[in-house]
């Protein structure tokens, strides 16, 4: 079985990280619940369930995002990147801009999606549904 892999970076990639990055004031950690609660509070995104698993299987692929336990981390690579176009106007351009040349490959997402399982998005993802009513 062939699995479909996306490989090409979207707005929702750049704008997840961009949630992200407030929602860990750029250190620590953060919860899904708070990425998204973030994405919505900034503009009122509502991340569907298969947009935040690939925008995370994309992010872990290049080393940008971590998981352990049940919190989301920005690397040391990212936030050195991230340093480089900090301030630059437009936060979701310049993100987007920073992840355009990050090659993905089929690979590098599989072995993110090996790590991910452990993280049991969906049910983060459920629970913050039920909470916040996604």
């Amino acid at each position: 079985m062939m699995t479909n892999y996306n490989l090409t970076w979207q707005e929702t990639d750049a704008r997840f990280l961009e949630a992200l990055l407030l929602a860990t004031g750029g250190e620590g950690g953060a919860t899904l619940s708070d990425v998204l609660l973030m994405a919505d509070a900034v503009d009122g995104t509502v991340f569907t369930l298969k947009e935040v698993e690939q925008a995370l299987e994309k992010l872990v692929a290049i080393g940008y995002v971590s998981v352990q336990k049940n919190k989301i981390y920005l690397s040391a690579l990212f936030l050195k990147d991230y340093g480089d176009i900090a301030g630059e106007g437009n936060e979701q351009e310049a993100l987007l801009q920073l992840l355009q040349p990050k090659a993905l490959t089929a690979q590098g997402i599989a072995e993110a999606q090996n790590l991910l399982k452990r993280y049991k998005l969906r049910n983060h993802y459920q629970q913050y549904t039920e909470q916040y009513g996604g």
